[in-house]
This record gives C-alpha cells, sequence and structure tokens, in this order.
C-alpha cells in the first residue's frame, strides 16, 4: 500500500453496519497514517536546513530499502550482486 497525500485534508470513514466503535476508530487511524497528514505535520513543526532534510531523506530511504530486503528474503528471494542489474529471482 502506497503512502500518499489526502487530496482534501478531510478524512472521513463510514459507519458500516452493525460495527463496533473499536473497529471504526482503527479504520481511521488507518486511513489518517496511510494518508501521510500526522507526517507531514511532524516533519513541519520546526525549520531543518536543506542538508539535514536531504539526510533525513536518504536514511527513511535506507530504512524502507532494508525493510523491502528483508519481507523478500523471508519469502526466499534474494538481490543479484552490484555487477549485475538489479533483478529479482527465486534461488529456491
Amino acid at each position: 500500500m502506497s503512502k500518499r497525500k489526502h487530496k482534501t485534508g478531510i478524512i472521513t470513514v463510514v459507519r458500516r453496519d452493525n460495527e463496533d466503535f473499536e473497529l471504526l476508530l482503527k479504520r481511521f487511524k488507518k486511513k489518517v497514517n496511510n494518508s501521510g497528514i500526522l507526517k507531514e505535520l511532524k516533519n513541519s513543526t520546526y525549520y531543518l536546513k536543506p542538508s539535514q532534510k536531504l539526510k533525513r531523506k536518504r536514511k527513511e530511504a535506507a530504512i524502507k530499502r532494508e525493510k523491502e530486503e528483508s519481507k523478500l528474503k523471508k519469502r526466499g528471494y534474494r538481490r543479484y550482486e552490484k555487477h549485475q542489474s538489479n533483478k529479482w529471482y527465486d534461488y529456491r
């Protein structure tokens, strides 16, 4: 699931038939997290120099890359070596 900014800024959750409040709240929290509103708010609470922004962006990208590689490794996929292209293959 990709993390994208919500277009309108307003997130609505419609209650389903016989749905508990806890499930409704869970769906709302998930929508808020996926929209990126909280992340944007945290990033804009104080000023960051451009070099610090770049550093943070690189760090987040490295964490995301490691997380994706660990998921694929659990499934049995492995990345080619650096001298080859960045293709995935199944070595089972």
